[in-house]
């Protein structure tokens, strides 16, 4: 939800409690009669058939010369604020748990909305195909790119592919790095067979993360991507597609989604179209680029 619905809800808010304020005033008039005092009346009424905690209430509201219809207006005012307010909070927790958070939301504290920076440089990135056929590596390679320029044309990021590097797993924190360096700024992606990963099984298909950041300016300059090699073997390209984006939003720095129209939703199936909430995600990361990168 954007920022201008949860401004379109709170007014909308304000507009029913005026309306619920005339509507009570219409059919609820005060009391204009000139012969009688109503208030005596209404007094008969609470001394001989109101329970006693009611009648003790409304003759304690006597003694201190306070006429209740008089009040009425103010208590509504008050119900129309606080219902104005709580509508309020719900237009901003749905605002909030529309959108894709930092990865490290729950993690890092000090590393929240830690991101890439949009330089005129590109981020590099690379293959490990070596557990792939030829051919398979090739469909990859083509579809990695086309999902990266996806993130690209939303973020104001530019990849540029620097072929194949090998890399090296480490199955206790669940990253590749390798000791080629193509340039500081970087992703790694590699295809891994469920049996190199205590990680991957028939429901983790894939994961990623940023792997090197600098903590002052929160600007992530490294990222790292591992692929199922059984599960992209058996499915069809916009499932495939699907995943790619998803892992590589995860190594942009981006956190899981909470709606099913996002990419970045927990349960990846076949989305491979960015919703408003993964655009607006990545681009609250994104960090200005240094003088001379």
């Amino acid at each position: 939800m954007s920022w201008w619905l949860w401004v379109l809800i709170t007014l909308l808010a304000f507009a029913l409690g005026m309306a619920s304020i005339l509507y009570f005033q219409k059919t609820h008039p005060p009391d204009r009669r000139k012969g009688g005092d109503r208030r005596k009346t209404d007094r008969r009424v609470a001394q001989h058939a109101l329970p006693p905690g009611m009648a003790d209430r409304r003759t304690a509201d006597r003694r201190s010369g306070v006429d209740r219809r008089k009040g009425k207006p103010l208590w509504q005012l008050a119900t129309v604020v606080v219902s104005a307010v709580f509508l309020s909070i719900v237009g901003v927790v749905a605002y909030a748990e529309s959108q894709v958070a930092s990865i490290f939301v729950g993690a890092d504290p000090d590393l929240i909305n830690s991101g890439w920076a949009a330089c005129d440089t590109p981020i590099t990135w690379s293959t490990d195909t070596s557990r792939l056929s030829a051919a398979d590596a090739k469909i990859a390679v083509d579809q990695l790119t086309s999902d990266l320029q996806k993130w690209g044309e939303v973020s104001g990021l530019t990849f540029q592919y620097v072929g194949e590097v090998p890399v090296i797993y480490d199955d206790t924190n669940y990253v590749v790095t390798s000791d080629v360096h193509p340039s500081e700024r970087h992703l790694y992606l590699a295809f891994l067979k469920d049996s190199d990963s205590t990680l991957l099984d028939t429901r983790t298909v894939g994961f990623a993360s940023p792997t090197k950041v600098w903590r002052d300016s929160k600007e992530i300059t490294e990222g790292s991507v591992v692929l199922s090699i059984d599960y992209v073997k058996k499915i069809n390209a916009k499932k495939q597609s699907a995943l790619y984006l998803h892992e590589i939003g995860h190594a942009l720095g981006l956190g899981h989604g909470t709606s099913k129209d996002n990419v970045m939703y927990y349960l990846v199936d076949q989305n491979n179209t960015l919703s408003p909430g993964d655009i607006e995600g990545i681009r609250n990361l994104i960090k200005a680029c240094k003088t001379g990168a």
